[in-house]
C-alpha cells in the first residue's frame, strides 16, 4: 500500500525544487534529486508530505562577496564624511572658537623679558672663551608697557653669538631699579666681585657661573665681623676694597689673601717686600710732560714684583725733574731728569724699564691688554688722524696686526683676555677680537 502511494505521488504531482521553484531536477538515486537550476540537492520523504533540502548554491559565495564590498563601501563612505567634517568643523586646531582663541593670545603674550639691565660686562670662562655677564631683573611681560612678577637676576651669554647660557635669580635681593649703583671688577683670581649700592658684595664665579653674596660674619676677621656700612672698589689699582665698618673705622680688605689693613698699615703695604714674589712684565703709556714738553709719548715696557692678591702701587712715566730726597728746592736748585720718580720706583716694586717702541711717534696712547705673548694698543699717530688700534709681539715690539680701519670695534678699560683673542663690552654692545684668525665680531645686544 505504501509503494502505490509514493508512487501515485511521483505521477501525479511533479516534483519542484524547494529552493527556486524548478521542475527541472536529477533523481540522485530514489528519492532523491539535485535541481539542474540552482544545484540544490533534495529527497521527498515516503508519505510526499515534506521536502528536505541540502543548500550548495555557488550563487552564495558571490553574495557574501557582494556582502564584503557593500560593507567596505558604506565604511569607507562614514570615514570620508567624517574627515570633511572634521576639516569644515569649526573645533579644528586652526579654527578654534572665538573664546579659545582670545585666551591663547593672551596667555602667548605673557613672556618673562629682562626689563632692566643695570650691569653688562665680559669676562673669560674657565676654557678662555669670552662670555657676557647681565645684571638686572626680570619680569612677565603683559603688554607693552606692563610687567609683573619682577625678580633681580643674572645672566650668562656667549659672547660669539650672543646665545643664553643660563639665567638665575639673585638670592637675597628683594628688587633692582635703574637707579642701584651695581659696580663689577674682574680680580686676578679670574672671579668677579659685584657691590650693589655700595653696601652688599657678591661675587661671581666664572667656572661655575654663580652669584653668592660674601657673608663678612664669616671671614674670621674681627675688623668687618660687626658689620659692613660701606664698601667700594678703591683705589682703582690691585684686588682690594675701601669699607667702612658698622663702627665708622675705615679698612682695605683684600678678598683673594683675606687680610684686612688700617689706612696706615695699607699705605705702607703697598711698597713691602712680598713673602713669595714673582717677577712680572708690564705695559704702559708715559703721560705728557709739564717740565719738558717736547719730550715724546713712548710706550714703556717694565718689570716688576708681583704677588696675587696683595696691595700694588700703580706706576706712571712721565718726564719729570727730581730735586732730590730733600723735599726744600727752588727753581734754581739742581735736579736730574728722570721718566719715573725714585719713591714711585719704590713703591710699585720697580725692576727695569725700557722705551718698548723708540721710533715710534704718540700723540696719546692707551695699553688696552697684554700678556707675556703680545700687546693690544689703541694710539692716534698725528692730531687730525683717527685712532689705531694694534698687536704687538711682547717680546719684540714687531707689529703683529693693525686692525683695519673699516672693521668696527669698541674701546672700553674693561678688556678680557681670552685664548684667542680679546673681548671688550660697553653699553650692552661687545667686541670680539680674534687674534689667530684676525676676524672681529660687534654685537649689539637687544635681549628679549
Amino acid at each position: 500500500m505504501r509503494f502505490f502511494i509514493r508512487e501515485m505521488a511521483k505521477r501525479i504531482k511533479a516534483v519542484k525544487c524547494p529552493q527556486c521553484g524548478s521542475t527541472r531536477a536529477k533523481e540522485l538515486r530514489p528519492d532523491y534529486y539535485k535541481c539542474s537550476s540552482c544545484q540544490t540537492e533534495f529527497f521527498i520523504d515516503s508519505d510526499d508530505i515534506n521536502i528536505n533540502h541540502k543548500y550548495e548554491n555557488p550563487l552564495n559565495k558571490i553574495n557574501v562577496k557582494h556582502a564584503l564590498i557593500s560593507i567596505s563601501v558604506i565604511v569607507g563612505c562614514f570615514i570620508f564624511i567624517s574627515i570633511v567634517r572634521s576639516v569644515l568643523s569649526p573645533k579644528t586646531f586652526y579654527n578654534q572658537p572665538p573664546s579659545v582663541t582670545v585666551a591663547e593670545e593672551k596667555t602667548d603674550k605673557s613672556v618673562v623679558v629682562w626689563n632692566k639691565i643695570v650691569e653688562f660686562r665680559g669676562f673669560a670662562n674657565a676654557n678662555g672663551e669670552g662670555m657676557i655677564l647681565i645684571i638686572g631683573a626680570r619680569a612677565t611681560k603683559k603688554d607693552y608697557s606692563t610687567y609683573e612678577d619682577e625678580t633681580p637676576s643674572y645672566g650668562i651669554y656667549r659672547a660669539t653669538d650672543s646665545s643664553e647660557v643660563a639665567i638665575k635669580p639673585i638670592r637675597n635681593i628683594d628688587n633692582i631699579n635703574f637707579t642701584d649703583i651695581i659696580k663689577t671688577k674682574l680680580f686676578e683670581n679670574g672671579k668677579i666681585y659685584v657691590i650693589i649700592n655700595n653696601k652688599r658684595l657678591f661675587v661671581f664665579d666664572t667656572g661655575r657661573y654663580e652669584l653668592d653674596e660674601v657673608q663678612f660674619q664669616s671671614l674670621n676677621l674681627p675688623e668687618l665681623a660687626k658689620g659692613v656700612f660701606e664698601i667700594r672698589f678703591e683705589p682703582e689699582e690691585g684686588d682690594g676694597f675701601k669699607v667702612i665698618n658698622e663702627l665708622g673705622k675705615e679698612l682695605y680688605y683684600f678678598p683673594i689673601i683675606n687680610k684686612v689693613y688700617t689706612a696706615e698699615g695699607y699705605y705702607a703695604a703697598r711698597g713691602m717686600k712680598l713673602p713669595n714674589a714673582k717677577k712680572r712684565v708690564g705695559f704702559l703709556f708715559s703721560a705728557k710732560s709739564d717740565d719738558f714738553p717736547d719730550e715724546k709719548i713712548q710706550l714703556i715696557k717694565y718689570y716688576y714684583w708681583w704677588q696675587i692678591g696683595y696691595p700694588v702701587y700703580q706706576p706712571g712715566f712721565r718726564w719729570d725733574k727730581d730735586f732730590g730726597g730733600s723735599g726744600i728746592f727752588t727753581d734754581r736748585s739742581p735736579y736730574r731728569k728722570v721718566l719715573i720718580l725714585p719713591y714711585i720706583r719704590e713703591k710699585s716694586r720697580m725692576i727695569s724699564f725700557s722705551d718698548f717702541t723708540p721710533n715710534r711717534d704718540y700723540i696719546s696712547g692707551h695699553v688696552l691688554a697684554y700678556n707675556d705673548q703680545e700687546v693690544l694698543i689703541a694710539f692716534k699717530p698725528t692730531l687730525s688722524g683717527n685712532t689705531i688700534v694694534q698687536i704687538l709681539d711682547a717680546a719684540t715690539a714687531e707689529i703683529k696686526w693693525t686692525i683695519p680701519a673699516d672693521m668696527p670695534y669698541i674701546i672700553s678699560d674693561d678688556a678680557v683676555v681670552l685664548k684667542d683673542g680679546y673681548l671688550f663690552t660697553k653699553h650692552e654692545k661687545s667686541w670680539l677680537l680674534n687674534t689667530k684668525n684676525k676676524k672681529g665680531k660687534l654685537i649689539e645686544w637687544h635681549l628679549d
